[in-house]
């Protein structure tokens, strides 16, 4: 028995390292580098998903934060965007939904200056939140496409 709870949580515990699935689909974060600073990189996707009925609700500069408190850190906001319409689908699939939404954004610097946006997978909350009904996962995957159509906006179109 010792030796087959042990097989499982070594299975589990790849799969958490893992993923969920293949290379890009399916992983618990998503990722992009920005070609722009964290203010324009913030503007252009929030933009970017206005169309959509993205709605800007705020935006936290956790590193102004930290200065107030005499604390060092490299530029990190927090993009906070909510869909009306979506959210309370989603909630009414499962209330557990409440701590995902409003969905929020990651938006950060390394120390040579790049900036990096990143976000939960939304397909990941299916599994997380036990989400099973077609109509709730599709509303699940139009997220993820809005989201991950609304990354184009951060890098420049080459000619």
């Amino acid at each position: 028995m010792k030796k087959r709870v042990s097989i499982l949580m070594i299975a589990g515990i790849a799969f958490l390292l893992g993923g969920c699935g293949g290379q890009s689909r399916g992983t618990f974060l998503k990722e992009k580098v920005s070609d722009y600073n964290i203010s324009e990189t913030a503007r252009r996707f929030a933009e970017a998903l206005k169309p959509k009925n993205y709605r800007f609700i705020r935006l936290v500069d956790h590193e102004a934060e930290a200065n107030r408190l005499k604390l060092y850190l490299k530029p990190t906001h927090t993009l906070v965007l909510n869909n009306p319409k979506i959210s309370a689908k989603l909630l009414d699939c499962n209330p557990t939904m409440a701590i995902e939404l409003p969905i929020r954004v990651g938006i950060y610097n390394e120390l040579n200056g790049r900036t990096h946006l990143v976000y939960t997978n939304p397909e990941y909350w299916s599994l997380k939140h036990n989400i099973k009904d077609k109509t709730c996962i599709q509303l699940v995957n139009l997220i993820s496409r809005d989201f991950d159509a609304a990354t184009d906006a951060i890098v420049k179109v080459q000619p």
